[in-house]
């Protein structure tokens, strides 16, 4: 047995876990406090074994749910070898054995969570871990035991010594993430660093019109997204009609050809934030796209809105579809605004580029 790794607290172990998994990516639930208290106290108990070996055997002691709800700051505080074991071994007695262990420690009973806790370590951090290599668990315990199961895999587990820092901590993430993760996780993780590092304009290229500057921010990110990633992949021939920003600046791209076949783009409130159009279509299609860098989905409100308004441009109803365009499903406004979209829409996510989500009624069958 050796429990010879560093201490780490929450709040370091918080900080490397939305380094490894940035919260805009990935669920929460692998980077929230729960999840950095996981850590900490899984290392603190030894809850450690070697990736690379089919053994599950640990550093110290494997871990359940009670071993990281039990934990307590002032426990974390006796850190020699000797008190982890001491106060690992009362852990796996019970509470108060936990109790009376702290009482000769001269240090009160404050533990990090209540009880029922407990769950979303079990459900949803642990085997979320386990997707990605992060974590295992013995799998010859019966799920209704309450016997300690989990431990942090070596190569995980490194990414929190202390003794890493600044370039050194980078590489080694990123080391791990090229191991353990899918091309589509690293893409996400791209996306996600662009938009955090985003401080000038935005470039988009509009096919046949160039390079046009958006101003900096999470809309026009997504906007860029729409326009370079998703309308190419989505429609057959994708053409810009118009792109809208905050502060009421409207761009026509091509008012004249529009003009040309009896559409007048007009300046209004219920201008979305986008207007693309599929020429590949008969009759061409145009995609009304709102993007959601905080409200603003196309519920049923705003796609009535939008169709009033599209009679008004003389564009025909039945030629418009609608897209509400997020930074990802992990995103606040995707967590909020998902449940509000209108039936017959679509949504799509920066991070994601190659999938859609579409809300529709189930056709009746024959």
């Amino acid at each position: 047995m050796r429990l010879d790794r560093p201490v780490i607290t929450p709040e370091v172990a918080e900080a490397r876990l939305k380094q490894i998994f940035p919260p805009g990516a990935f669920d929460t639930v692998l980077s929230n406090r729960l999840a950095a208290s996981a850590v900490a106290a899984m290392v603190y108990v030894g809850a450690v074994v070697d990736e690379q070996s089919e053994e599950m055997t640990p550093e110290g002691f494997l871990a359940r749910p009670a071993t990281v709800v039990g934990m307590s700051t002032e426990a974390l505080a006796y850190d020699t070898p000797s008190e982890r074991e001491a106060w690992a071994r009362a852990e796996a007695r019970s509470t108060a054995a936990v109790v009376a262990l702290l009482t000769t420690w001269e240090e009160p009973y404050l533990r990090w969570y209540a009880a029922n806790t407990r769950e979303t370590l079990r459900d949803e951090t642990w085997p979320k871990w386990a997707e990605y290599g992060a974590a295992r668990r013995r799998r010859d315990i019966p799920t209704t035991s309450s016997l300690a199961r989990w431990a942090l895999n070596s190569e995980f587990a490194d990414l929190f010594d202390p003794a890493l820092d600044n370039e050194d901590l980078a590489a080694a993430v990123q080391a791990w993430r090229s191991s353990h993760m899918e091309a589509g996780d690293r893409l996400r993780i791209a996306h996600q660093d662009d938009l955090a590092g985003a401080t000038s304009r935005v470039p988009v290229t509009i096919p046949g019109h160039g390079v046009r500057y958006l101003e900096p921010g999470d809309a026009s990110a997504i906007l860029k997204g729409v326009v370079e990633e998703w309308a190419p992949r989505r429609l057959g021939s994708p053409m810009v009609v118009a792109i809208s920003e905050p502060g009421a600046k409207v761009w026509v791209v091509d008012a004249a050809r529009m003009a040309a076949v009896g559409i007048s783009i007009n300046v209004s409130e219920v201008l979305p934030d986008a207007i693309l159009l599929d020429t590949a279509t008969k009759p061409p299609t145009f995609w009304l796209v709102e993007a959601v860098a905080s409200d603003g989905e196309v519920s049923e409100a705003r796609r009535s809105a939008l169709l009033g308004w599209a009679e008004q441009q003389y564009i025909d109803p039945a030629s418009c579809r609608f897209l509400s365009a997020f930074t990802s499903r992990n995103s606040p406004p995707a967590r909020r605004r998902l449940k509000d979209l209108a039936v017959g829409t679509f949504a799509w996510f920066l991070n994601e580029p190659s999938r859609e989500l579409a809300w529709d009624e189930i056709p009746d069958r024959p």
